[in-house]
């Protein structure tokens, strides 16, 4: 006999912490005639009290946490299992470090240096903090994940399959990031694209950089780089109408010779990566 208790049916509350809907509509999908989740003894209920399961989407926003805190702690105490579907969920995904998502004040990270991480992990460590139980967590990543994925995660909770891969945890101690090696050129102006993204647009930033690497290029052929650097951004921005781009090229200026005096002499910094 197993350890482990198989449920044999569960009522789920959907909640969504600042999806982008991706994953909501392959929740639906599942809930459909087509995959029947059904068939498992899953069912759907409107009220996180009348719910054993929660299944969170999105990369909890700030705006979204207050409501999602109150609500687990709305679910009955036993199992108050949590399923984060889709990447943002359990990672953050593509709004890793994003502004508007949730920073947990307890870690005492604060500032633009250390990144926001996203993902329901930062409000379950909350709930424990607080001494809320919290069952099992079940991470079903994707960008969205498949109908099918999403029922294999679900047959994992209610029994009916076992897990086929081990769990890791990552630790930035543990596993300290490193950029693969590339051209110092390369690796330049990714981290500058990075630092783009604080305060412009995805489809901007592309634009603005180019155009910064190109002034880039020109001043490195002079005998004084800084200098004319400084001019042609200066002669570059007196063209400009819009003060945001203006912005852009004065942060990318100075974020360049930040990382390319720092990769000359040796020293550690900060990638905005």
């Amino acid at each position: 006999m197993s350890a482990k208790p198989k449920l044999r049916s569960i009522w789920v509350f959907h909640l969504n912490t600042g999806s982008c809907n991706g994953c909501d509509i392959e929740i639906i999908d599942v809930l459909t005639p087509f995959y029947d989740v059904e068939r498992f003894g899953i069912k759907l209920v409107g009220s996180p009290r009348h719910a054993h399961a929660m299944l969170v989407s999105g990369p909890l926003t700030r705006q979204a946490y207050y409501g999602a805190k109150m609500a687990i702690k709305a679910m009955p105490p036993e199992p108050r299992i949590i399923v984060a579907i889709g990447t943002c969920t359990c990672s953050g995904g593509i709004f890793y470090n994003g502004y508007p998502v949730y920073r947990r004040p307890e870690s005492g990270r604060e500032g633009n240096e250390y990144p926001r991480f996203g993902g329901i992990n930062e409000l379950l460590k909350d709930l424990r903090d607080e001494g809320v139980k919290v069952g099992p967590v079940i991470y079903i990543p994707g960008c969205p994940p498949r109908p099918e994925e999403i029922i294999y995660g679900i047959a994992q909770l209610v029994g009916l399959v076992e897990k086929k891969l081990s769990y890791q945890h990552y630790t930035e101690e543990t596993s300290p990031f490193r950029l693969p090696e590339m051209p110092i050129e390369e690796r330049i102006r990714l981290t500058l694209r990075e630092k783009l993204r604080h305060v412009v647009g995805y489809l901007d930033r592309d634009a603005i950089l180019e155009d910064f690497m190109k002034l880039v290029e020109k001043a490195e052929k002079s005998e004084n780089p800084k200098e004319e650097l400084r001019k042609l951004v200066e002669e570059y921005n007196s063209k400009q109408k819009d003060m945001r781009i203006v912005f852009c090229m004065k942060l990318l200026e100075s974020e360049y010779w930040r990382v390319k005096d720092a990769i000359s002499a040796g020293k550690e910094f900060v990638y905005w990566i």
